[in-house]
């Protein structure tokens, strides 16, 4: 019972302000979380900067399951989404039934293209909404709200998630190009992608070196650094050939087996999903 009010207070201290926004889909989160009839495990990630202490991004995820009797507490849920809508500036809903394999949707956390993926449980269906944070004055940030859920015959899975990050608009308007060596190569480095000197030659030479940083520290501060780095990479593999792709696409397999971290994990899924595209 006290991990259960712990969750609790968890999500009602996420900014007091945005409940004048979200406060349906915020009650109803907690509802689910405290009751005696979900099991619940929770996992939490939050950056900061160094130098402000501002938060930057945040990522909240709650798997679930409820009995099928008790399918009520994700209809709740729903509807909170419905009535919250308005205040909204996105939302969003989908189902992966009988749909192919890459039919996900991705929230970003922290300010990077690459985020927390929606569409992972087979068969499920998916809601999400996103609200400005009402204490950031520049009206860059954001918090995303999410649901994922599979109804059985005896009973429901899912997970409740809340990231925080920067808008996409702000992303899309703030990329900057940069120059970077790698390996004696000149990479012209973006938030939209990469070009390179030498073809795909030069896109491996990245891809091994990122990889064997990761692969020597994969719990180390700066792993999710070097997959996100991997993941740009393979948004833009043009460069390759079929054959290479396949090398590459095992590659990352053994990446996702090395990481115990979920978020890590996703991204590594998510690049395999962008390379067999």
């Amino acid at each position: 019972m006290k991990n259960k009010q712990f969750l609790a207070i968890g999500i009602m201290m996420l900014m007091p302000l945005t409940i004048l926004a979200q406060g349906n889909i915020k009650r109803t989160f907690n509802v689910l979380i405290t009751s005696d009839y979900a099991k619940v495990e929770s996992s939490h990630k939050l950056n900061k900067d160094p130098e402000t202490g501002s938060k930057i991004g945040q990522l909240d995820v709650y798997e679930f399951t409820i009995p099928a009797s008790h399918h009520d507490l994700v209809e709740d849920i729903e509807r909170a989404f419905d009535q919250d809508k308005e205040k909204a500036y996105s939302l969003s809903s989908a189902s992966t039934a009988n749909k192919r394999l890459n039919n996900y949707s991705s929230l970003a956390v922290g300010g990077f293209d690459y985020g927390y993926r929606l569409g992972n449980i087979k068969d499920s269906r998916y809601i999400y909404a996103l609200f400005l944070d009402p204490e950031d004055k520049s009206k860059t940030h954001r918090y995303a709200y999410a649901m994922e859920w599979r109804k059985g015959t005896k009973e429901t899975i899912g997970r409740l998630v809340i990231t925080y990050a920067t808008t996409l608009q702000h992303r899309e308007s703030n990329k900057q190009s940069r120059i970077i060596h790698i390996n004696g190569n000149d990479v012209k480095l973006s938030d939209n992608g990469f070009s390179f000197s030498n073809g795909s030659e030069s896109w491996l030479s990245q891809f091994n070196t990122y990889k064997n940083l990761f692969t020597n520290n994969p719990e180390g501060t700066a792993a999710n650094y070097y997959a996100s780095f991997i993941y740009k990479l393979c948004k833009n593999a043009d460069s390759l050939d079929d054959l290479e792709k396949q090398m590459v696409i095992k590659e990352l397999e053994k990446l996702r087996k090395v990481t115990k971290d979920e978020f890590i994990q996703n991204i590594f899924e998510t690049s395999i999903e962008r390379l067999r595209k």
